[in-house]
């Protein structure tokens, strides 16, 4: 096998559970247009992402980014949106050579159902289309274009603290078979 081959392997077919990274953003949300929709956009951070290649296990920090512009609109009882993003990775360095991996642009549709005044049911779909990847400058795989559902919950703690529970499948063979997140949402 050859390492172009074994790094598609441990790439693309092992599967893992784990703490992996952590991520720190902010959402600025715009005055309403047309009284329908309130703009947001959303920009985000890979404070840290625990990466393990071969035999090598590496932390990265601040080697990601995301960025998203949103349309909501708010009609009791659901909160619906359409998007567009993005999410740029830097190079990571190993000792056995440079992992280059795919940047992405994205769009989609999300919707929570307020539930109660603390509770709220959230959906959504997204495609996804993402770049190859590189190692040492070669190409170690395809674009991709990745449709994913999710499914999830939002409990308000308070009016300005939230936590988000969510389980995300992806539609292809190219995307994660699951992933699940937890997110911690604080106004300012």
């Amino acid at each position: 096998m050859n390492i172009r081959e074994t790094l598609v392997e441990n790439m693309l077919l092992k599967r893992s559970f784990g703490f992996d990274s952590l991520w720190v953003g902010g959402i600025y949300t715009g005055s309403s247009l047309w009284s329908i929709f309130v703009p947001q956009v959303t920009l985000q951070s890979g404070i840290l992402q625990r990466e393990k290649h071969f035999d090598e296990r590496k932390s990265f920090i601040f080697k990601s980014f995301s960025a998203q512009f949103a349309l909501r609109n708010y009609s009791d009882p659901i909160v619906s949106s359409v998007y567009i993003g993005g999410v740029y990775n830097a190079d990571r360095k190993f000792n056995y050579g440079k992992l280059k991996y795919g940047n992405n642009i994205n769009f989609g549709l999300d919707m929570s159902i307020v539930l109660s005044p603390k509770v709220s049911l959230d959906v959504g779909l997204q495609q996804r289309f993402q770049t190859a990847s590189a190692f040492e400058g070669r190409k170690t795989s395809n674009s991709y274009s990745i449709p994913t559902f999710s499914l999830g919950a939002t409990y308000s703690l308070n009016s300005d603290t939230a936590i988000s529970v969510s389980g995300t499948a992806g539609g292809s063979s190219s995307a994660p078979d699951s992933v699940f997140t937890i997110s911690f949402w604080k106004k300012f």
